[in-house]
């Protein structure tokens, strides 16, 4: 019997090879039918997949291993003149315009996140996956960076953090500029904890503005097992505001 299951499942594997041109992607197929569950999430994350519920259909779950990836250089980011000027501005200013909180309110943070922000009123955000990162964030895992104004959560960003290497997922603005003012703090955040790989997954055109740079899937493998490799923590400190690169 072992030996005609290996046989089949030869066989199989050979048909979805040919039909899918890649043995990586049949690999990445079976993973995605599993439900979405912390452990899940974390296994994929391990390997440097991108798992992405899809927008119109959430039951469908795709494992991405994309051949160019988006990262931020830790120690080189830069950003907008125009970001320059209210950053600039906001650290000489006694009473700020924004509070800045580390895992104050994670929760609200990833579901500030989630709303649609079309009038198609669709996300990649599925309920399922949000209850997954929320269970991270109790275990140590997944962080926010928060923007308050007046009290208010305004704007913020949430991410992935193992060892050194720290991933993006998403991020949100109620007001003018809130999260970019939470994504700054937290590439100052990374650099101060010493982190060392900031994935952004597929290259986002938005996150240009801060210096993203686009490498080959083998370049982010490589920066990936050293990340991995490398103890960090994801402090709850925040970072003092500084501008290591300003302007373009």
């Amino acid at each position: 019997k072992m030996k005609v299951k290996r046989k089949l499942q030869l066989f199989f594997f050979a048909a979805l090879s040919n039909i899918s041109r890649s043995k990586s992607d049949v690999i990445l197929w079976p993973n995605s039918q599993n439900e979405l569950s912390p452990h899940t999430l974390i296994a994929a994350f391990v390997q440097g997949v991108v798992v992405f519920p899809t927008m119109r259909n959430h039951k469908i779950i795709e494992w991405l291993d994309p051949e160019i990836r988006g990262v931020l250089p830790i120690n080189q980011f830069k950003m907008q003149d125009g970001l320059y000027k209210l950053l600039k501005k906001e650290r000489d200013r006694e009473v700020k315009e924004f509070e800045i909180k580390i895992d104050a309110n994670f929760e609200e943070t990833i579901r500030a996140c989630s709303k649609p922000r079309d009038v198609k009123g669709i996300t990649w955000l599925s309920e399922t996956y949000i209850d997954s990162t929320i269970a991270l964030h109790q275990l140590g895992f997944a962080h926010s960076v928060e923007a308050y104004q007046d009290g208010h959560l305004v704007g913020g960003v949430v991410g992935i953090a193992i060892n050194s290497y720290f991933m993006s997922l998403s991020l949100f603005h109620a007001v003018n500029n809130a999260s970019k003012v939470a994504f700054y703090y937290l590439m100052l955040k990374l650099k101060a904890d010493g982190f060392q790989l900031h994935d952004l997954g597929m290259p986002n055109p938005w996150i240009q503005q801060f210096g993203m740079k686009s490498i080959s899937r083998q370049e982010f493998r490589a920066n990936l097992l050293k990340a991995m490799a490398t103890p960090c923590i994801f402090t709850e400190d925040i970072p003092a505001l500084t501008f290591p690169i300003a302007g373009k």
